[in-house]
């Protein structure tokens, strides 16, 4: 007599979880870095154009754009930190999904 067909499926983790959450601070330091020489610049444009008292118009549209610019690099640089936030979130799911295998077992039953 032929017993009944059976299948039992289960999802096993097959390595254990890991944290990349450290790899946010690595590439965080690099954008650091940057914002680190964006102010450098803008802090020595500033010191040529204000401190050494210059005026004109020349002077006036230089000061403008630089703000602009100042704000568009920092506004950059925000963007690409929260990039960062994101990707190493997205990365951290992707390997833990990898690190598990759904396994389905069947089986029948000789009664």
């Amino acid at each position: 007599m032929q017993g009944d067909d059976h299948s039992i499926t289960v999802t096993e983790q097959l390595l254990d979880s890991e944290d990349f959450s450290d790899k946010k601070g690595i590439l965080k330091r690099h954008t650091e870095k940057i914002n680190e020489c964006d102010t450098d610049f803008f802090k020595r444009v500033d010191s040529i154009i204000v401190n050494e008292e210059q005026k004109g118009e020349i002077v006036d549209s230089m000061l403008e754009e630089t703000k602009k610019l100042k704000r568009q690099n920092f506004d950059l640089i925000e963007d690409v930190n929260q990039q960062i936030t994101n990707t190493v979130t997205k990365f951290n799911e992707q390997v833990e999904e990898m690190k598990t295998q759904r396994l389905t077992i069947r089986y029948r039953d000789n009664i």
